[in-house]
Protein backbone atom coordinates (compact mmCIF):
# COMPACT_ATOMS: atom_id res chain seq x y z
CA UNK A 1 0.00 0.00 0.00
CA UNK A 2 1.29 3.47 -0.86
CA UNK A 3 -0.06 6.60 0.83
CA UNK A 4 1.01 10.09 -0.27
CA UNK A 5 -0.12 13.60 0.47
CA UNK A 6 0.59 17.07 1.71
CA UNK A 7 -0.05 16.17 5.35
CA UNK A 8 -1.39 18.29 8.18
CA UNK A 9 -0.01 21.22 10.12
CA UNK A 10 0.92 19.88 13.57
CA UNK A 11 1.34 21.90 16.77
CA UNK A 12 3.09 20.44 19.82
CA UNK A 13 2.82 22.17 23.21
CA UNK A 14 4.80 21.74 26.42
CA UNK A 15 2.00 21.63 29.01
CA UNK A 16 4.30 22.94 31.77
CA UNK A 17 5.82 25.93 29.98
CA UNK A 18 3.31 26.66 27.22
CA UNK A 19 6.16 26.62 24.66
CA UNK A 20 4.85 25.59 21.23
CA UNK A 21 6.32 24.12 18.05
CA UNK A 22 4.30 24.19 14.82
CA UNK A 23 5.29 22.03 11.85
CA UNK A 24 3.79 22.74 8.44
CA UNK A 25 2.31 19.85 6.49
CA UNK A 26 5.23 19.51 4.07
CA UNK A 27 4.17 16.17 2.64
CA UNK A 28 5.25 12.60 2.81
CA UNK A 29 4.99 9.21 1.17
CA UNK A 30 4.41 6.00 3.11
CA UNK A 31 4.94 2.51 1.72
CA UNK A 32 3.46 -0.25 3.93
CA UNK A 33 4.45 -3.85 3.13
CA UNK A 34 2.73 -6.83 4.78
CA UNK A 35 5.52 -9.30 5.60
CA UNK A 36 3.08 -12.24 5.85
CA UNK A 37 4.18 -13.10 9.40
CA UNK A 38 2.03 -10.63 11.33
CA UNK A 39 4.50 -7.79 10.86
CA UNK A 40 4.63 -4.89 8.44
CA UNK A 41 7.61 -2.94 7.13
CA UNK A 42 6.95 0.76 6.56
CA UNK A 43 9.12 3.20 4.63
CA UNK A 44 8.31 6.87 5.25
CA UNK A 45 9.79 9.50 2.94
CA UNK A 46 9.53 13.25 3.44
CA UNK A 47 8.45 14.89 6.71
CA UNK A 48 7.15 12.42 9.31
CA UNK A 49 6.63 12.55 13.07
CA UNK A 50 6.98 9.26 14.92
CA UNK A 51 5.96 8.85 18.56
CA UNK A 52 7.56 5.92 20.40
CA UNK A 53 6.49 4.35 23.69
CA UNK A 54 8.46 2.34 26.30
CA UNK A 55 7.50 -0.92 24.54
CA UNK A 56 9.02 0.24 21.23
CA UNK A 57 12.62 0.02 19.97
CA UNK A 58 14.37 2.24 20.72
CA UNK A 59 12.32 2.62 23.86
CA UNK A 60 10.38 5.84 24.27
CA UNK A 61 8.85 8.00 25.29
CA UNK A 62 10.01 10.10 22.38
CA UNK A 63 8.55 12.27 19.65
CA UNK A 64 10.82 12.75 16.64
CA UNK A 65 10.50 14.58 13.34
CA UNK A 66 12.25 12.66 10.56
CA UNK A 67 12.99 14.58 7.35
CA UNK A 68 14.26 12.21 4.70
CA UNK A 69 13.72 8.50 5.10
CA UNK A 70 12.79 6.31 8.07
CA UNK A 71 12.10 2.57 7.90
CA UNK A 72 10.38 0.74 10.74
CA UNK A 73 8.47 -2.45 11.42
CA UNK A 74 5.39 -2.96 13.55
CA UNK A 75 3.68 -6.09 14.79
CA UNK A 76 0.13 -7.11 15.74
CA UNK A 77 0.62 -5.63 19.23
CA UNK A 78 1.58 -2.27 17.70
CA UNK A 79 5.23 -2.49 18.74
CA UNK A 80 7.42 -0.29 16.53
CA UNK A 81 11.06 -1.04 15.73
CA UNK A 82 13.03 1.67 13.94
CA UNK A 83 15.25 -0.11 11.41
CA UNK A 84 17.09 2.70 9.60
CA UNK A 85 16.84 6.40 8.88
CA UNK A 86 18.66 8.97 6.81
CA UNK A 87 18.36 12.72 6.59
CA UNK A 88 17.72 14.89 9.63
CA UNK A 89 15.96 14.26 12.92
CA UNK A 90 14.53 16.72 15.43
CA UNK A 91 13.79 15.66 19.01
CA UNK A 92 10.53 17.52 19.54
CA UNK A 93 10.54 16.98 23.32
CA UNK A 94 14.04 18.50 23.62
CA UNK A 95 13.01 21.40 21.38
CA UNK A 96 10.08 22.17 23.68
CA UNK A 97 11.98 21.82 26.98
Amino acid sequence: MIIAGKGYTLTFTNGSTGKMLTLDGNGSVQIDKDNGDGTHTVTNLGHNVIILFPTDFPAGPSTTLYVGSVVYTYDALGTFRIQTHSGTTTDICATLS
